[in-house]
């Protein structure tokens, strides 16, 4: 018989060997995003203060946001796991989606590139090994928003823009440019790209969907937050800058007055 360990937070029951591929899949996340760059935390701080970072304080501002979504989404699943569905897709988005595009356009080292898609593969085996069931992570809780995906669609057209434009950037130049040797032009189009796939998670009310609500909104209205505070390549304009926040601060209340509309209607 398959040894099981259940966990009286969640009432649910896995296999032991899933849950210890689950734990160990999740530090070696942390170690992977982390692990060389834990000083990556303290980025949306010291990027404002310009000194030896002058012209690279928006990706190091955008590499704190992330790796603070990283951190936080892993961190909340020392309590009650199985719940925490929305924080899984956000970890296996946000690895997904950053290694993909450091794995195809960043100019690595060979032996670089398998240990990228490593990190991916580690992703996904997370997800799997996850200890709730594997339909209740791909089925809406709730009725998907039509709110929340409309929101989603008006805020990828800009920013799919955006990525396609620091994507390119980083094509037409080289090594020469600072901002290529450090992948600049790459982790921006990663930080317009990921709270795309978090938002329309989000719309679809996966269980847990509020953890990727918030991680979608604060990532864009950040973004637009540090363009105001910041004069360096790759920010928005004031314009750009003050939408974004709009959009940040309107996804967030919109999805949590339904999901107090939601609570409401289940008493």
């Amino acid at each position: 018989m398959t040894e099981t360990l259940e966990r009286p937070s969640t009432g649910v029951t896995a296999p032991r060997w899933r849950l210890i591929a689950f734990w160990l899949s999740l530090a070696a996340l942390l170690v992977l995003h982390l692990g060389e760059r834990p000083e990556m935390l303290a980025f949306p701080v010291i990027a404002f203060d310009g000194g030896d970072h002058a012209g690279h304080e928006i990706h190091l501002f955008a590499q704190g946001v992330f790796a603070w979504l990283v951190l936080v989404a892993i961190a909340v699943h020392l309590r009650r796991p199985a719940s925490r569905i929305g924080a899984l897709w956000s970890i296996t988005l946000g690895t997904a989606v950053t290694f993909s595009l450091l794995a195809v356009f960043a100019d690595l080292p060979p032996e670089v590139g398998p240990i990228l898609f490593a990190a991916i593969a580690v992703a996904v085996l997370a997800f799997l090994a996850h200890p709730a069931p594997l339909g209740s992570k791909v089925t809406s809780e709730d009725r998907p928003s039509p709110v929340l995906a409309g929101l989603a669609v008006a805020a990828a057209v800009p920013l799919v823009v955006y990525a396609v434009g620091q994507l390119g950037i980083h094509l037409a130049s080289g090594p020469a440019d600072e901002h290529f040797e450090f992948g600049h032009w790459i982790i921006m189009a990663a930080v317009a790209l990921i709270p795309i796939s978090l938002a329309f998670v989000a719309a679809a009310k996966v269980p847990g969907w509020r953890f990727p609500l918030w991680a979608a909104g604060l990532m864009v209205a950040s973004l637009g937050v540090a363009s105001l505070g910041i004069n360096a390549v790759s920010q928005l304009s004031t314009a750009w800058a003050l939408t974004a926040i709009g959009w940040g601060v309107a996804f967030i209340t919109a999805g949590e007055l339904e999901s107090r509309a939601g609570r409401s209607g289940r008493r």
